[in-house]
């Protein structure tokens, strides 16, 4: 059975500012490696990879449909189709989309449903993690992937595993959310507890029957923009008014925490993250751009102007042409903070 990969590219990345923009958030960077993020996720179920995998279908933001394009033909990858939202409207919705389009085009075939700025560094390992859950999808289960906790992580939620109903597939006993440093340990310490990477893969049947049980709304705006969309080059474009109309809801709380097929598969060891701050970005220590002398412990990244840091550790130091950010490490959540402060002040040019 093919595989219909799904990537999620609706993201901001507003916590990866002044770097990350509304013209080119943070999954179309080159981040990690030469690669940007969403070439890489691209990459890891591309066709000419798995032969298991069907062409990609992209689900990206109303202005980024070039850019889509542009990247995936850099790395040789045609789509199986850009769908564009009219405005964002969570997860569940993109879920919606995905399952009413591959229902038409792919016979219910099942969807990897995954974020488009996660690094995963074992692309084998992760394609191996798919064919287990593969096995519980087929069988009806929405199937979500457990990661290996490599410490008490208070940025990510969790998912604690039930009993048993495919090897190395469970049924999801409870979803928890980011939690304090105590109770983060706590959930180590116990076991069975895995964080929530928020990729899925599941019967393209299966979402649709439980969206119309848990969330018919989000079922329906979805799927009415869907069945009226419009090609626009190389593009579908949802239609806008159907898709306004959509509740705004992750797919963890529309469907994942109310039905009963909810399964993980665990534990998912392939070194994934999901870049969500600076603090998880590696400085650029390779760039000549950047001059660092004493100190240390610092994340250094440059697109131009030369930086340089005499005496100073444990910051964060991000420079483009129009603005500059530096911050403490243990305040790399704080950037949110300075984007929303920046749309209050009306500086959209800086957004």
């Amino acid at each position: 059975m093919k595989i219909q990969p799904v990537i999620m590219s609706g993201g901001a990345g507003t916590r990866l500012w002044p770097m990350s923009r509304t013209a080119r958030p943070k999954q179309f960077l080159k981040l990690v490696t030469d690669k940007t993020m969403f070439q890489e996720t691209a990459m890891r179920v591309a066709p000419q990879t798995d032969k298991n995998f069907a062409p990609p279908v992209v689900i990206a933001g109303a202005g980024h449909g070039a850019l889509v394009a542009n990247q995936l033909a850099e790395i040789d990858i045609e789509p199986g189709e850009i769908i564009l939202e009219p405005c964002p409207r969570n997860t569940a919705a993109v879920a919606a989309v995905a399952s009413a389009w591959v229902e038409a085009h792919r016979d219910d075939a099942l969807i990897l449903l995954m974020p488009a700025d996660h690094h995963i560094h074992d692309a084998a390992g992760f394609r191996r993690a798919v064919a287990v859950a593969a096995r519980a999808a087929e069988d009806g289960y929405i199937t979500t992937f457990g990661i290996k906790p490599e410490g008490p992580h208070t940025g990510y939620g969790y998912i604690e595993a039930g009993e048993s109903v495919a090897d190395g597939v469970y049924r999801v006993a409870a979803f928890k959310e980011k939690p304090d440093a105590a109770t983060a340990q706590a959930y180590l310490d116990k076991g069975g507890f895995y964080w929530n990477a928020g990729i899925f893969l599941f019967r393209a049947s299966a979402m649709l029957e439980e969206l119309d049980r848990c969330a018919p709304d989000i079922r329906k705006s979805a799927t009415d923009a869907l069945a009226q969309s419009m090609m626009s080059g190389m593009a579908r474009r949802l239609d806008e008014v159907c898709f306004e109309t959509c509740p705004a809801n992750s797919i963890d709380y529309a469907v994942m925490e109310q039905t009963e097929r909810a399964a993980i598969v665990a534990d998912v060891d392939v070194g994934w993250t999901d870049i969500g701050s600076w603090s998880e970005v590696a400085s650029s220590s390779d760039n000549p751009a950047i001059v660092e002398i004493g100190g240390g412990n610092n994340i250094i990244r440059t697109s131009g102007p030369v930086v340089a840091a005499a005496g100073v550790e444990n910051l964060i130091i991000v420079a483009v042409d129009d603005a500059v950010l530096v911050a403490r490490k243990d305040d790399a959540q704080q950037v949110r903070a300075i984007v929303e402060e920046l749309k209050k002040r009306g500086r959209t040019d800086l957004l």
